[in-house]
């Protein structure tokens, strides 16, 4: 924390001069995404947003004690017993004027007493000029199913349980797992596939660039995210957006993006019927190539309507506009006129 006070100071004296020297109108904050950490950005002469803020998902109930990070949510619980007090002495958060929530957790999150407008805005989108379909890619009905994860290989994504569950679907059809990323878990993760006897179904494929990770989802049929602590999940909307049905966990950030018609939401209600709803949720769409495309065209019109970053710039455009206008219409504004 007090490597983001040091990093906060000098931004606030740099912002701070940039208003004064270029009649800067706004100021906008988007991170850090916390709504939780305190900011510094008050008395500034000109009206703040932040946001999109996002908070911290926890677990799902019956998996808290059995992650490895509950110690650190231990650790975070305590520290919040003292949020108000910092943000009452930074008090950036409760003198914006503008606050941007992904959602209503994160509302009911912020310190108490901010005075603020509140706008829910989800902080992710998609640049669709990188996370496009394939138009040529014609997959036929009996092709090999491309099951894909994409992301970091860290304890709370739950690969090791996407693993055990992909055993049976791999047993019943002809499939292939790709799982892209890295991350400490990699050599652990590798050695339950060899266990599993999944070496020939599963290609680790690393670390890789955003274009390369683009074109891996156009060549799959099913993003599989089986992450328990998802705040948001932004590839998920990439996955949407490239026209591929998502199978994910009914909580946090997928919850917030997906419905029945684009995906598989999956019950976090025990790690066993976890493990098995993901098995079920793979077959079936394995077993459907049509369900998977209209779940994947499904997919592509929610994330164009509310996802794409084009119309998330309009947004804030107006959110700017509307944040000047009422900041210049307050008592308070009118007495320095």
């Amino acid at each position: 924390m007090s490597n983001g006070f040091y990093t906060q100071r000098i931004q606030r004296r740099i912002v701070r001069r940039l208003v004064s020297e270029h009649q800067i109108d706004i100021v906008h904050e988007p991170t850090p995404v916390s709504p939780k950490f305190p900011s510094l950005m008050f008395g500034l002469s000109v009206p703040v947003v932040m946001g999109p803020l996002n908070a911290g998902v926890k677990f799902p109930p019956t998996f808290q004690r059995s992650r490895k990070s509950l110690a650190v949510d231990s650790l975070i619980a305590f520290g919040y017993q003292f949020v108000d007090v910092f943000n009452r002495q930074f008090p950036g958060k409760i003198q914006a004027e503008t606050l941007l929530v992904a959602n209503e957790r994160t509302k009911q999150a912020l310190p108490s007493g901010v005075r603020g407008k509140i706008i829910e805005l989800v902080e992710n989108g998609v640049d669709f000029s990188v996370w496009r379909s394939d138009s040529t890619a014609s997959k036929q009905t009996n092709q090999q199913v491309n099951f894909v994860f994409l992301g970091r290989l860290v304890d709370w994504k739950a690969v090791d349980l996407l693993l055990k569950a992909f055993v049976p679907v791999a047993s019943q059809i002809d499939t292939v797992l790709e799982i892209i990323g890295e991350g400490k878990m990699r050599g652990e993760l590798e050695a339950q596939t060899a266990h599993l006897g999944l070496s020939d179904k599963v290609v680790f494929s690393g670390w890789q660039s955003q274009e390369q990770c683009a074109i891996k989802l156009q060549q799959a049929d099913v993003l599989v995210l089986p992450s328990l602590r998802e705040p948001g999940g932004a590839v998920v909307l990439e996955a949407m957006a490239v026209g591929l049905p998502v199978i994910a966990l009914n909580w946090g950030g997928p919850k917030d993006y997906l419905d029945a018609t684009c995906g598989i939401l999956v019950e976090p209600d025990s790690r066993e019927g976890f493990v098995q709803g993901l098995t079920e949720a793979m077959l079936k769409l394995a077993h459907s190539p049509e369900l998977r495309q209209s779940m994947g065209s499904a997919g592509y019109s929610r994330v164009r309507e509310h996802f794409d970053w084009e119309r998330k710039v309009d947004r804030m455009i107006e959110i700017y506009q509307q944040t000047i206008d009422n900041s210049s219409s307050t008592p308070e504004a009118k007495k320095s006129q």
